[in-house]
């Protein structure tokens, strides 16, 4: 699917810049926000706009843009572009993935949603090292954990939406 350019997503009717903007995020909010804040200039302005929408997610969007991702070492990731951005963890060996997965159920347990990393250029180890420090924040640390992740994936989606135009 050929993307478009910055000026194309400026132009585009807002249904459609909200369809586009989805594939960084499920979460409505979100992807209003980006709509409304065209025109975008550059590169850096979109990714501006993004952090900012992402910081100002309020909680029940911020569980749906959650909902969205895959649970990290899942051998079947939803989209092609978390398949790409969890690629370090195919390579580790089982008792890494097996490990992962245990830990992936016990932060749901605690937190009632999938632990979200930016996963890009981390092996399953790292991930698992991280998914198990960070078990051990309260509540309120773990979600603002969470939603600086989902700005660093939003990041790397922007990018992408952008470089394959």
């Amino acid at each position: 699917m050929k993307m478009p350019s910055l000026g194309e997503i400026n132009a585009m009717d807002g249904a459609k810049a909200h369809e586009l903007f989805a594939r960084c995020t499920i979460a409505s909010q979100y992807c209003d926000t980006l709509v409304k804040t065209r025109p975008y200039f550059s590169e850096d302005n979109l990714l501006s706009a993004s952090d900012q929408a992402t910081r100002n997610l309020n909680a029940k969007a911020l569980l749906v843009a959650f909902s969205g991702h895959p649970r990290i070492g899942e051998r079947k990731a939803h989209s092609a572009w978390a398949s790409a951005e969890q690629s370090g963890v195919s390579a580790d060996d089982a008792k890494v993935l097996a490990d992962l997965a245990a830990a992936n159920l016990a932060y749901e347990q605690k937190f009632d949603y999938v632990f979200l990393i930016c996963a890009t250029g981390k092996s399953g180890a790292q991930m698992l090292a991280e998914c198990k420090r960070r078990i051990n924040n309260s509540p309120e640390v773990e979600i603002e954990e969470a939603r600086e992740q989902l700005r660093l994936i939003n990041r790397i989606r922007i990018h992408k939406l952008l470089e394959e135009a």
